[in-house]
């Protein structure tokens, strides 16, 4: 009798143990799922653009940007580095206003590296009245010498205003005519703005093909058309 007991409750000792090993077993296995679709994901990304390329951002920090405005900025070049750039692509990152200035520089593995710099450098930053985009846009000429094999991707995230239309149309002028620059992102522009963004300060790009402006709703769209720009570059 004690025989019996004593093999039932073997018995039911490992039955008891069977969940636990199943649900260790799902959790090696969801982990190793995970890990190869991320290898996965890399691995098409990489594969996606071939094309050797650059990224230079200058964001508005002048007092007519909003702290939203700014977080949307963010937010779209982190799309750019994650989604869209293979691993290490050299990265610069300017301020401006009436000034402008360096914040970064890298080669980031992941969007997730800009975090920092981005929180304490941009969003949190306010700088003064005044919005000079041609001086951004001299800077990435500068920058796009330094890299003489590469395309570049070059992002304007301002609300629009400019008060040197003029010279932000001659810059975009030199722009347009370097074939180095593959594409030039104007955003999140207002709507008042938005014209006067793609028929006159930004006019020779948007002639050239290689403009894309976004607003408050339109960013995602703005972000497939550059994918497709890019990919067009393998061609």
């Amino acid at each position: 009798m004690s025989r019996y007991r004593g093999s039932r409750s073997y018995r039911h000792e490992g039955d008891a143990q069977n969940p636990l090993l199943t649900g260790l077993a799902l959790v090696g296995i969801i982990a190793a799922v995970a890990v190869a679709g991320r290898w996965i994901w890399n691995y098409s990304r990489a594969q996606d653009i071939k094309t050797p390329l650059a990224v230079g951002a200058g964001f508005d920090v002048s007092q007519s940007m909003s702290k939203e405005q700014k977080q949307r900025a963010v937010a779209f070049l982190n799309k750019v580095i994650g989604e869209v750039m293979p691993a290490r692509t050299p990265t610069k990152i300017w301020r401006y206003a009436e000034t402008i200035e360096t914040v970064h520089e890298s080669r980031p593995i992941a969007s997730k590296e800009l975090n920092t710099v981005s929180r304490e450098t941009i969003e949190n930053y306010l700088g003064k009245w005044g919005t000079r985009p041609d001086k951004v846009m001299q800077e990435f000429q500068r920058f796009a010498a330094q890299y003489p094999e590469r395309k570049f991707v070059l992002c304007l995230f301002t609300d629009g205003e400019c008060h040197t239309p003029k010279e932000t149309r001659e810059q975009a002028a030199r722009l347009a005519q370097d074939s180095r620059v593959a594409a030039v992102v104007v955003g999140p522009v207002i709507n008042r703005y938005r014209r006067a963004v793609e028929n006159s300060y930004y006019a020779p790009l948007h002639d050239a093909g290689k403009l894309f402006v976004f607003g408050e709703t339109d960013g995602l769209d703005a972000l497939a058309r550059l994918k497709e720009r890019l990919r067009a570059l393998e061609n």
